[in-house]
């Protein structure tokens, strides 16, 4: 947490948009892994049904 408050509130909105970034390769990778023959159209409507599914999750 130490490491968050020395930030300005730029680098850790720089921080937050890096780790989306990465998240979001992470799961295009593994749903690449399990449709090895998709195209890059079907990966991108699979990706965004995943994020739909997480994003609506009730807790």
């Amino acid at each position: 947490m130490e490491i968050l408050r020395s930030k300005t509130p730029e680098q850790r909105f720089a921080m937050m948009c890096d780790l989306m970034d990465a998240q979001f390769e992470s799961m295009r990778a593994g749903i690449k892994y399990y449709n090895p023959s998709a195209t890059e159209a079907e990966l991108d409507q699979l990706v965004k049904e995943g994020l739909r599914k997480s994003y609506s999750l009730k807790h």
